[in-house]
């Protein structure tokens, strides 16, 4: 007997009844155009709930603004997303294609209701011809961090699964939160992007938050726990994939970015940083088409997981893989341990390290 309640698309229906539920129990129904919205959701929820029951699913190969769902590992919560899909999509077609991961900003009224509409009406900020646009909703607005961060992997594992995607030619790109979001997972994920693009966004603590002008001053393991997400003491991870920074001219959020600028000459690299002239916290026109410029040669150039070189910061486990070095063990924890590997021949390999007590290395091809 056929059982709905498992059906592996269920959570493309769920998404719209969750949205409106939780709109009505936590009082987020903002303006009246939100009771609107909630209702042609729910018209929308119904009407892909009667194409399953007769086996059909077409918003799965359709074109243009489409939202989905998935079920987290982390509580098994259905999680919404939305994609972006070129007009000239063929999934019969052998063909695979780009893949851009855009993070929205901060937004206090966010609510599941908003992000599905937004994501059924609005063309993303950044929309390259012949790529698909994934949108996590990333739990609502923690900078992408704890869940969040979890949100985004698996929104884009659940994209990769359900679409043809190029694993090569993955970028991050967000701004604002968002920006701040792209900064971190671009830097702990790095081997994964052909890009990472931030716009604005911020990239520690202590600077961001001046919490040193503030009383009394952290404790000692409230500063180590700050590496688990501060980026600029693992901008050694940039050197995996390619760093386009924005920030506009007149943005307080620009300290970011010099910060990063600054962390990259630390490392032996310099940063790619454009900047929006006589303008605040927005992209200027003029600077966003080289943004995007930037972006496209790097997408076009893909990434490897067998580059010849890789440089790996960590302070723990939580992240302990860079390509095809993974750190199994360190001589102490919430301490920087490095690994500066090369490929040299068949079997040979060249690899410094510091802090570090047990890694693998995964063998390359020919």
């Amino acid at each position: 007997d056929y059982d709905g309640s498992k059906h592996a698309l269920l959570p493309d229906i769920i998404i719209f009844y969750n949205a409106v539920r939780y709109a009505l129990d936590d009082n987020m129904f903002y303006q009246a155009r939100d009771v609107d919205s909630a209702r042609i959701l729910l018209a929308l929820g119904q009407k892909r709930l009667a194409q399953l029951r007769l086996g059909k699913h077409p918003w799965t190969t359709a074109a243009g603004f489409v939202v989905r769902g998935y079920r987290s590992r982390l509580d098994d919560s259905v999680i919404p997303l939305g994609v972006e899909i070129p007009d000239n999509y063929n999934p019969r077609a052998l063909k695979k294609w780009r893949l851009d991961v855009w993070l929205h900003g901060r937004n206090n009224n966010l609510s599941e209701v908003r992000f599905l509409t937004e994501r059924l009406n609005r063309k993303s900020t950044f929309a390259p011809k012949d790529t698909i646009v994934l949108h996590p909703y990333g739990r609502f607005c923690n900078a992408y961090k704890f869940a969040g961060e979890v949100d985004v992997m698996e929104a884009l594992g659940h994209v990769e699964l359900n679409y043809p995607i190029d694993h090569y030619r993955i970028s991050l790109r967000g701004f604002s939160m968002g920006g701040a979001g792209a900064w971190h997972l671009g830097a702990h994920h790095a081997s994964r992007w052909a890009a990472v693009a931030p716009g604005a966004g911020f990239v520690d603590t202590a600077v961001y938050q001046n919490i040193f002008t503030k009383k009394p001053e952290p404790t000692w393991w409230e500063q180590k726990l700050w590496n688990l997400y501060d980026v600029p003491p693992i901008a050694a991870n940039f050197a995996n994939t390619t760093a386009i920074a924005y920030s506009g001219e007149l943005d307080k959020q620009k300290q970011a970015a010099d910060l990063m600028a600054a962390a990259f000459v630390r490392e032996g690299m310099k940063l790619t940083h454009l900047i929006g002239p006589k303008v605040g916290h927005k992209y200027e026109p003029k600077t966003k088409l080289e943004v995007a410029r930037h972006v496209n040669a790097a997408a076009n150039k893909g990434t490897s997981a067998y580059a010849r070189k890789v440089r790996f910061t960590t302070f723990t486990l939580r992240q302990n893989r860079m390509k095809w070095i993974s750190v199994w063990g360190l001589e102490q924890h919430w301490k920087e341990a490095r690994v500066e590997a090369e490929y040299v021949d068949d079997w040979e390999y060249r690899v410094k390290t510091q802090n570090v007590t047990a890694l693998m290395i995964e063998q390359l091809e020919g």
